[in-house]
């Protein structure tokens, strides 16, 4: 028998970095990319594992997946499950950009293999499973993806588990901008710590102000305040590239794409690569912005208007 199960992205509209240090941080879910796994019986004599980035053995996974092949094996162990698996993973969601692959791909597998073995699975197994891969993949994670890929709406967040969800109220469309770079969030996280243990007056002031950032930033998308969204993205990017988050690649598409119309632009996630989101007022500047960061290299652009949730 088939076994299927899916989640879907998320985006950090404001406090990356900062949320690891116990400031708080909002993110969106993605609706409408999804990741889903199928779980089925092997007919070969090993777990195996079917994804747009590998095929094979899992004991032969490449660097890049060792963290879901150790999530796999624990809940083989753990549940257990006695016969070998064939696991094919569908994503939308391109890897190493800061849009959740990794926790979304960890939670839709634990989902499969949870009803495979026939066993209820609580959202609190189900969080801590993904945070185990999580750890392994980024080194330090906040847990907030292993959070907002299983939300329906905007989620207020603090480390540990302080979580809350709220309603968003915003006339506006949020541009997510693939540089075409992968991140890497767990190196750039290692390296804002060594920072801000060597130049605390620099970073920690700064990491608070992201906090605040975060906190402003609820107040603005629960009352229809996007010009006011604007500003807090511009001056979130300013702080993302003091703390060298950003790169020359991320700067430009943020000149770009501010010269075609957006009221702010910022990183979303751990930086280095990844994703930019970018705030337009309307369709018609949407699509300016659109056609300026693929011209600026952009690899692909999502346009998610902030009226869904």
């Amino acid at each position: 028998m088939n076994f299927t199960s899916a989640t879907h992205g998320k985006i950090i509209l404001m406090g990356e970095h900062a949320v690891v240090y116990g400031q708080p941080a909002i993110t969106i879910p993605l609706l409408n990319l999804n990741t889903q796994v199928e779980v089925q019986p092997s007919l070969q004599a090993a777990d195996y594992l079917d994804s747009t980035y590998y095929c094979g053995p899992l004991a032969q996974v490449p660097p890049s997946l060792e963290g879901i092949a150790a999530l796999i094996k624990l809940l083989i162990k753990d549940l257990p499950i006695e016969s070998h698996l064939k696991i094919k993973v569908l994503s939308d969601l391109p890897i190493e950009r800061g849009m959740g692959s990794s926790a979304a791909t960890g939670s839709a597998i634990c989902k499969a293999l949870f009803a495979f073995a026939n066993t209820r699975l609580t959202y609190e197994d189900l969080l801590h499973y993904t945070n185990f891969s999580e750890k392994i993949i980024h080194g330090t994670p906040s847990g907030v993806d292993a959070v907002t890929v299983n939300a329906s709406q905007p989620i207020y967040y603090i480390r540990p588990d302080r979580i809350s969800t709220f309603n968003m109220n915003l006339q506006g469309i949020l541009v997510i901008i693939d540089s075409g770079m992968r991140g890497n969030t767990g190196a750039a996280v290692h390296d804002l710590r060594i920072l801000k243990q060597h130049r605390p007056q620099l970073v920690e002031p700064l990491l608070q102000e992201l906090g605040s950032l975060s906190q402003q930033t609820k107040q603005a998308v629960s009352s229809n305040q996007l010009p006011r969204l604007g500003q807090l993205f511009q001056r979130a990017q300013q702080i993302l590239q003091t703390l060298q988050v950003s790169n020359h690649q991320l700067d430009i598409l943020c000149q770009r794409t501010q010269a075609a119309g957006s009221l702010g632009t910022k990183i979303t996630g751990g930086g280095r690569g990844g994703c930019l989101i970018s705030l337009a007022a309307d369709q018609t500047t949407a699509q300016h912005i659109k056609t300026a960061a693929l011209a600026a290299g952009a690899q692909q652009v999502w346009l998610q208007p902030l009226t869904n949730y």
